[in-house]
């Protein structure tokens, strides 16, 4: 939710859009309207968020009003003229008649102590853990910290707007802050001193001396000179390492993509967390569920506002992929994706789905979209009508039979492909010079024998191998007996449901007797055939590469990937017509946590075949993609598991394209190559790379491709012997630097 200092700043900050004139739930308001009394009340309550009266009733309830075996120490600080030293530190209340209840119910539960600001009040608060109106606004929440957040002293001038802000900001950090006047810095120097000391420790199990040490941070209005004053005012003989300073903010708003570089992220807070199964109810036209919201223990039943806490969902599924679960950041205009009830816009950022609470009693109702739907959608609010093409839906069925993306391993191996492929049949389509040729063929059988010695010899070479029945229960193949026609001699396959004691030939029609004396040896006349979308000839249209591909990009990173897909579409976009094999929104979210924005993919996938299946004029048709999706990682994938010499040099001119650089320093539009060795793993692509050896070995350690831009520079050493990114940027930097100084003394 937004508060405004003044009106109009969100269009300033680029949020125009989240100002909805006629929402039923505002989502930004300004300052003078968060507490406005209502309905002729002599009282007001916080527009968003809980009113802090709800923790006093709680704490009262649970705690206070019994004798307390130990009493704890409150204080009520007194605010001063001038500064902002004790709200900042301490907290005030406001002190408007419509607001005097949360001071007089702080006091009645308390019964804190007066006190003045001075550094020995700062004592009993931050050493000795007193309570003041600001600490217990902390009550309920729980801060994610780790080991490895350090505590900071900030030390700051309480009469600097801009120091007051940088204090509030800090504490959006996850290293706990204890803020320190610049005015008692020198009454508080012993204070300061111990606690340095008492931080420099080891870090526990690390075998190497690393310390753990407080920080000392100064804020930008002190100048140097004062620091250096102000530091010499501390004790003498601290531990070498102890005293760490800082001069400077971190710039956490900076947005850093270097997954080897530890960045300061905002801190987590959280009442409560729990796991749940959803039930998704499938209706006409939509996908939707329910849950029950978590509610803060000390939260009354009915309050003021509309927004008094949120939920936030983060949705996953490991099965049925049907719903899209990954969807973008939707932070500069909320006005989709609609998954909210009627009107409501429903947040999208880093944590999560976010869905705004006011009643404790009422289930949350979510609106689902499904994963090609929500495709569609985001391409044409930038321009882009998409719709299934027919390998698309070819696709979409295959999955339908399978069980979802996650059965697609079924399908991961050369021979088992090949074997599909020759039993499919129908009519294929493919171009000689310039005509386009059709060829009809009927479906083909294969024998028992066959499939079983296939499933033995995948079981011999991976430990993951799917048996027989798997097979047949996706519908990818169906037993049935062939008969020959004593009349034609043409060889019918007859399913089980139509076997009878009398048959009809598929080729002259005539009827004849089941041979029930003159079987086949060894139950030869049992077969298989291909069923549905397996059916359809060039390996399901290019289907099974596809399919492959997006289950290569899925596990790609590590197992907890997510990741929302459409299978092949049409794309049609400033008076062109372009197609690909799949797009999707891939998040590496799993258990990093990197809170960053899923990241658009799109796919071109062939099958198998001779000579060049990569061609220029397709490479120059996806670049005309690419360029529309700025940012989006472009995977281009062969059943085969090299590329060409042909194809190498072309895709080394598109790789380059690629690598232009967008304003992190990054590829605007990274390539990921694939072969059958990505197409066919078993476990992962690191485990597959180590299985190969040589070139792929290099590279198959998690550390060389922990982002999918990562994994596509590999691929481009390893398949198009390219140098990596990282080096042609540093010989960029330095050829820059060595013109800029030889232009420099040559001027003088």
């Amino acid at each position: 939710m937004y508060v405004e200092a003044e009106e109009g700043l969100l269009e300033k900050a680029g949020l125009g859009s989240i100002r909805q004139e006629h929402a039923t739930r505002a989502s930004a308001i300004t300052l003078k309207q968060f507490f406005e009394s209502e309905g002729g009340r002599s009282y007001s309550e916080p527009a968003y968020g809980l009113n802090i009266l709800d923790v006093f009733r709680h704490v009262y309830e649970s705690e206070q009003r019994f004798v307390l075996r130990e009493k704890s120490d409150c204080l009520l600080v007194k605010p001063q003229r001038g500064d902002g030293l004790v709200e900042c530190i301490f907290g005030v209340y406001p002190t408007s008649t419509d607001l005097t209840y949360a001071q007089a119910a702080y006091v009645d539960v308390y019964k804190p102590e007066q006190a003045e600001a001075s550094p020995e009040t700062w004592r009993r608060v931050f050493a000795n853990g007193s309570l003041t109106p600001l600490r217990a606004t902390r009550y309920g929440l729980d801060a994610q910290r780790y080991w490895h957040h350090d505590p900071v002293l900030f030390v700051f001038d309480p009469t600097r707007a801009t120091d007051l802000i940088d204090v509030w900001n800090l504490k959006l950090e996850p290293s706990p802050v204890l803020p320190i006047p610049i005015t008692w810095f020198e009454a508080l120097s012993d204070d300061i001193s111990e606690f340095v000391r008492s931080q420099h420790r080891p870090v526990v199990g690390n075998p190497n001396g690393v310390m753990h040490n407080a920080t000392i941070e100064f804020s930008r209005s002190i100048e140097k000179t004062t620091t250096e004053a102000l530091l010499g005012k501390l004790k003498t003989g601290l531990p070498a390492g102890a005293l760490l300073v800082k001069l400077w903010r971190t710039p956490i708003w900076v947005d850093h993509h270097n997954p080897f570089v530890h960045r300061a992220t905002r801190l987590l807070v959280t009442a409560e967390e729990k796991r749940v199964n959803l039930i998704v109810k499938d209706e006409e036209k939509r996908l939707t569920t329910t849950f029950q919201p978590l509610v803060p223990k000390f939260s009354s039943r009915y309050g003021g506002g509309d927004h008094r806490w949120v939920n936030v969902l983060k949705p996953s599924t490991f099965w049925d992929q049907s719903a899209a679960t990954i969807l973008p950041f939707n932070t500069f205009d909320r006005s989709w994706p609609r998954l909210g009830m009627g009107g409501e816009h429903i947040p999208i950022g880093s944590e999560g789905w976010v869905f705004s609470q006011q009643f404790s009693s009422l289930e949350q109702y979510v609106s689902l979209l499904r994963s090609e739907e929500a495709i569609i959608d985001s391409l044409k609010k930038i321009g882009i009508t998409a719709s299934l093409s027919e390998p698309g839906h070819i696709a979409k069925q295959m999955l339908e039979h399978l069980g979802g993306l996650n059965r697609v391993g079924m399908l991961a191996d050369i021979n088992t492909l090949k074997l599909l492929n020759k039993m499919a049949g129908g009519l294929r389509r493919r171009r000689l010079k310039d005509d386009a040729v059709e060829e009809s063929f009927e479906l083909r059988t294969a024998s028992v024998k066959a499939w079983r010695d296939l499933i033995v010899k995948r079981k011999r070479e991976l430990f993951r191998s799917p048996d027989l029945k798997q097979f047949t229960d996706a519908n990818v193949i169906r037993l049935g007996l062939e008969i020959d026609c004593p009349t034609c001699k043409t060889t019918n396959w007859n399913s089980l449901t139509a076997v009878d004691y009398r048959l009809n030939c598929e080729r002259c029609l005539n009827s004849y007797e089941f041979p029930q004396a003159a079987l086949r040896n060894q139950n030869g006349n049992w077969s298989y055939r291909v069923v549905g979308p397996f059916s359809v000839p060039d390996f399901g249209r290019g289907s099974y590469s596809a399919l492959l591909a997006l289950r290569v990009v899925n596990r790609a990173i590590d197992t907890m990937d997510r990741m929302t897909f459409a299978t092949a579409m049409d794309l049609a976009f400033d008076g062109v017509t372009r197609e690909v094999d799949f797009i999707a929104w891939h998040s590496d979210d799993g258990l990093r946590e990197t809170r960053r924005p899923p990241q658009l993919v799109i796919g071109e996938a062939k099958s198998l075949g001779q000579g060049e299946l990569i061609k220029p004029s397709e490479l120059t048709k996806l670049r005309s993609v690419a360029a529309k999706l700025p940012e989006a990682v472009i995977v281009i994938a062969v059943l085969r598991d090299h590329f060409t010499p042909a194809e190498t040099n072309i895709l080394q001119g598109f790789v380059k394209w690629g690598r232009r650089v967008n304003a992190f320093g990054e590829p605007t539009n990274p390539v990921l190559l694939l072969t059958s060795h990505e197409l066919t793993m078993d476990y992962s692509v690191s485990h597959t790379w180590k299985t190969l050896g040589g070139k792929h070995a290099q590279f198959s350690s998690t550390n060389r491709i922990r982002t999918l831009s990562m994994l596509a520079d590999a691929t481009q050493q390893i398949y198009l012997n390219m140098r990596p990114f990282h080096v042609e940027r540093q010989e960029y930097w330095q050829k820059r630097l060595a013109r800029r100084a030889h232009r420099s003394a040559r001027s003088s």
